[in-house]
């Protein structure tokens, strides 16, 4: 079989009618680097999903007092590193999580020097562009002398750097704009960051709208209340398709978006299925052929159910087979970087070929008694998965992954 005969043959195995004129359409995923409430790391990260064992702790950097919940998830305490707080914090886990992902790519790929962007998903723009910090990091210097974190990597992006903030959907919107700069020839290589961290405006605007759940997030739960915020570092090293980024982690097919909902605070189920179908449709990918889904599914009242409906309008009677998880309960909410944290995990699932479940479903809603909240075994390992994020105002997101 021909080269070409080959990448259609496995293409059309996840659904995806893949030719040689359009494989630049599908970035290849070559890096990963994060900081979560798990710790540093993919390894971490996997281990919190599955046990729970992630940092909450109380939160003392502000007062939280009339908030009527003071627990968030921090990455651990590391030697060295900003506090919570401190003005570097933001930068620091940026830095760190970019420069893992940058270091995991070299070591699949080797060191190849081509253009290359940034594109940032966070909702924090005091901690980033602008300030002192930000400055020294583009500067490839550190503001810090003597900090622990040293050295800061010289500037790598000779391609443009995007900032994202369309709230809780900036991580995966992120991905999406860094697919479009790919795609249109603007680079060779994006580095997708999502990062957010513990602050003071986001803690308490959260709170003010009645978000924020003492208990922390419980995903599918009848006992869903609301979210419980965490900060984190994720990145995502994408590049075109050629002989030396294949074969990756995955693949990105697409990814689709909408802006609809009839209340800022909560999604409308219409706005998550327009995001879905068009993920699909630009992943060139049939709606049965989808065997996993990364849920937004932070855990409140409405947005659960909006996001299932959504799932149910799109997939049909395969709903029930396909495995649909939510990390949200292992590593609480993460704001701006939630939807790069989540499809880091939906790569990791899909190249290990193993469904984590949701946590805590000990009193799961019996309305969905019917789904797969990954608490069952798929009926094989999943290859063509999608992550969806869902932002206030109306903004969702859904990015659409496969195994090749």
């Amino acid at each position: 079989m021909s080269t070409a005969g080959a990448k259609v043959a496995r293409a059309e195995s996840v659904g995806v009618a893949e030719t040689e004129a359009d494989a630049d359409r599908a970035p290849v995923v070559t890096g990963l680097g994060v900081l979560s409430p798990g710790g540093v790391g993919t390894e971490a990260l996997w281990r919190a999903c599955r046990s729970g064992d992630g940092e909450f702790r109380e939160v003392t950097h502000f007062d939280v007092s009339r908030t009527g919940t003071r627990i968030a998830g921090f990455v651990p305490a590391e030697p060295g590193a900003p506090a919570p707080g401190e003005v570097a914090r933001l930068p620091y886990l940026l830095h760190r999580a970019v420069m893992a992902a940058l270091a995991d790519a070299r070591e699949r790929t080797g060191v190849r020097e081509v253009p290359t962007a940034l594109v940032l998903g966070t909702t924090d723009s005091g901690g980033c562009p602008g300030t002192e910090v930000w400055r020294a990091w583009t500067e490839g210097n550190s503001p810090h002398p003597n900090a622990g974190w040293q050295p800061y990597g010289p500037p790598f992006a000779d391609g443009p750097v995007v900032q994202v903030g369309n709230a809780s959907a900036a991580g995966a919107t992120a991905l999406g704009v860094a697919t479009d700069l790919l795609r249109d020839g603007v680079v060779e290589r994006v580095v997708v960051c999502g990062v957010d961290t513990v602050t003071e405006t986001a803690f308490h605007g959260l709170a003010s709208l009645r978000t924020l759940n003492p208990r922390g997030c419980r995903p599918f739960s009848t006992r869903r209340a609301g979210i419980r915020i965490s900060e984190c570092g994720a990145a995502m090293v994408l590049e075109r398709a050629t002989a030396a980024t294949t074969p990756g982690y995955a693949r990105l097919r697409g990814w689709g978006s909408s802006n609809e909902a009839s209340q800022a605070a909560r999604p409308d189920y219409e706005g998550v299925a327009k995001a879905v179908r068009r993920a699909l449709a630009d992943a060139r990918t049939e709606p049965g052929l989808l065997d996993y889904v990364n849920a937004h599914a932070a855990g409140t009242r409405h947005g659960d159910i909006a996001e299932l409906r959504a799932l149910d309008e799109v997939l049909g009677d395969r709903l029930p087979k396909v495995p649909v998880v939510s990390t949200k309960a292992a590593l609480g909410h993460c704001q701006g970087a939630a939807g790069t944290v989540e499809a880091i995990m939906t790569v990791l699932t899909l190249a290990r070929g193993e469904v984590l479940p949701t946590l805590g479903l000990e009193d799961r809603d019996p309305r969905w008694d019917h789904l797969n909240l990954g608490d069952r075994p798929p009926e094989a390992p999943p290859s063509v998965g999608m992550t969806i994020s869902c932002g206030l105002g109306g903004s969702n997101v859904a990015v659409v992954f496969s195994r090749d």
